[in-house]
């Protein structure tokens, strides 16, 4: 609620960003250059292909996950809260020649289903999840977002990521989201609450990977003939 009410002052679609563009281009240097090919090719293997598919690039940043999907064949939507990453994202498509099949979408990631309402072949919501207004609307966002017999990929830092780092201030808001599920701000939520929020929508195929301490991936396969 706190985190809405915030919203309701700060409106990309009005020219706010809060992300400069000097912050942006010196993030897409050091970590938006290139997507990991390696878990591109294991989403092409696992949805049956990027030709033709409908992508949402949910919280896409500088859009290199998008431009590869691209590449093989989707038509993809970048939608990002920051203009600054946008432009950033509309410069590499026309760099790669992907331009004709990208589109770009700008707001906050809850307000999706409104800008980019799909539904989607597939959403893939990677290292920003913590950014959404809400753990459990977000999650019921994502189920509504995916097209019956479509897919989810979801990677997000959890409560222990650079656990060590956090200040006095950021360490208080990520216990009173964990321990009372209050959320002030982008705290990362804790480790296995997006898989058990998850569960609570009826997904075929739910798959989590908690082999990386800091990170909680997901994948999600909705069922032929579900409700959107």
């Amino acid at each position: 609620m706190i985190n809405r009410i915030i919203a309701a002052f700060q409106r990309p679609e009005d020219g706010w960003d809060p992300i400069r563009p000097q912050y942006a281009a010196a993030y897409a240097r050091e970590h938006g250059e290139e997507a990991d090919e390696t878990l591109v090719d294991a989403l092409e293997a696992w949805i049956g292909g990027f030709a033709g598919k409908h992508v949402l690039d949910l919280g896409s940043g500088p859009g290199q996950y998008a431009v590869a999907f691209a590449r093989r064949g989707a038509l993809v939507t970048c939608h990002d809260i920051s203009r600054s990453y946008l432009q950033i994202a509309r410069e590499k498509a026309q760099a790669s020649c992907v331009a004709d099949r990208m589109r770009f979408s700008i707001g906050y990631m809850d307000d999706a289903l409104c800008l980019a309402p799909g539904p989607w072949d597939l959403v893939f919501n990677r290292v920003c999840w913590y950014y959404a207004f809400d753990d459990r609307s977000f999650a019921e966002l994502i189920y509504r977002l995916i097209a019956p017999g479509g897919y989810g990929y979801i990677d997000t830092h959890n409560a222990s990521f650079r656990r060590e780092d956090l200040s006095l201030s950021s360490a208080v808001r990520t216990w009173m989201n964990s321990h009372l599920g209050l959320k002030i701000g982008h705290p990362h939520p804790p480790r296995g609450r997006i898989e058990q929020l998850l569960k609570r929508h009826p997904f075929k195929r739910l798959d989590a990977d908690y082999s990386s301490p800091g990170n909680d991936r997901i994948r999600l396969e909705k069922p032929e003939g579900a409700s959107t």
